[in-house]
């Protein structure tokens, strides 16, 4: 047998159940002040399960089935089977409704069919107090039970897809902050530590031109922050304005203010690029660049080449890594996050060392819609 109680998002079903029931039970009893006193006694029991459900104490299935169904076949079967029988159809549709016991619900369904018939073994006239109709009742009341059952699983297993597709919604966002914050950070603290550095080497014999380079170090950080506060503010924003600048030649500027040689070129128009290809666009550059800085000399050139045309826009990055340097590194959030969004985006971004050069290459193809997450 089922141990199956009240569910608590089922209250108002175990409500209509019970007001049927109580209604059955009045008109039982009323019917039944023509009969003798102890009919009206087992339809007061029968009624007591359904009184524990109404105050929220609901007893176990099996319990509720045998208390709210046995009283009542000893008044059918001594009298015939009239309004009474309304309590057998409420109960056994409340069974049906809650239990997941098909041989209980069968058996259940079995006794309230052959409850109605009961008066045939002294020889009342089926047909003249309608029994057929009333196993019929009981047997379309426990359709009724077992359709609520399906449609709370149905309820229940689309509460926890739901639950699911918000998790995977919520791990989704992070990725994508992390990402944002992970471009903003690697890309300030690289152009800080350079100003910083180069301070540090000029501080005693150029004390101005030391100022100067903290200075601008300073305004890093700050513009820095202030992109950060952006990213933050994308979270309560509706439209789709970036929260930092994809002005490319500013962010090549931040670099030779920082004493790195930049070579940027660019064939087309990049402004007029979708947002979420331009915002790509310019994160695969900032994420080279930053790593260019941070695993090549001082002194070698960083070459920037952008081309922008009707069916595409790609982007390449090269600095030297001879001289013992090391390969830029791939890892974490920098170009596999970034890879990740540009493959949302239908294109395709490779880091490969080429002829003692790292080289940093991406296109995107123009009119792909993003699908994952491509616009900040």
């Amino acid at each position: 047998m089922t141990a199956a109680v009240i569910e608590p998002d089922d209250t108002a079903t175990e409500r209509i159940y019970a007001a049927i029931a109580a209604l059955a039970g009045v008109l039982a009893i009323v019917e039944a002040l023509r009969s003798t006193p102890w009919t009206i006694a087992l339809v007061l029991v029968a009624l007591v399960p359904w009184l524990l459900v109404v105050l929220g104490r609901p007893l176990r299935l099996w319990l509720f089935a045998v208390l709210a169904l046995v009283p009542v076949i000893p008044v059918i079967l001594l009298n015939h089977a009239g309004v009474v029988t309304f309590l057998t159809t409420a109960a056994a549709s409340r069974v049906a409704a809650r239990s997941d016991d098909r041989r209980f619900v069968l058996a259940v369904t079995a006794l309230v069919l052959v409850v109605p018939f009961l008066p045939a073994l002294h020889g009342d006239d089926l047909w003249a107090y309608g029994a057929p109709y009333f196993a019929f009742g009981n047997l379309f009341g426990v359709l009724i039970g077992v359709l609520l059952r399906r449609a709370n699983r149905l309820a229940a297993d689309l509460r926890a897809a739901d639950a699911r597709l918000a998790e995977a919604a919520v791990r989704e966002e992070r990725q994508r902050i992390a990402r944002d914050v992970h471009d903003l950070v690697a890309h300030s603290l690289t152009v800080v530590v350079l100003h910083v550095g180069g301070a540090r080497r000029v501080l005693r014999a150029d004390p101005q031109s030391a100022e100067a380079a903290l200075a601008d170090a300073e305004r890093v950080c700050r513009e820095a922050l202030d992109g950060i506060r952006g990213v933050v503010g994308l979270l309560r924003q509706e439209d789709d304005r970036p929260g930092v600048s994809l002005d490319l030649e500013q962010l090549a500027g931040s670099y030779r203010l920082a004493g790195r040689t930049v070579d940027l070129r660019a064939d087309g128009d990049a402004t007029a690029l979708p947002l979420a290809v331009r915002v790509a666009l310019y994160r695969v550059v900032q994420e080279a660049l930053a790593n260019a800085a941070r695993h090549s000399r001082s002194d070698d050139p960083i070459d920037v080449r952008v081309a922008v045309d009707a069916a595409s826009a790609s982007a390449r990055i090269s600095n030297p890594v001879g001289r013992g340097a090391p390969a830029p590194s791939t890892g974490g959030y920098g170009l596999v996050g970034l890879r990740e969004q540009v493959e949302a985006l239908g294109g395709r971004l490779t880091g490969r060392p080429q002829d003692g050069a790292w080289v940093v290459e991406c296109r995107l193809p123009l009119g792909v819609p993003a699908v994952a997450g491509g616009a900040a």
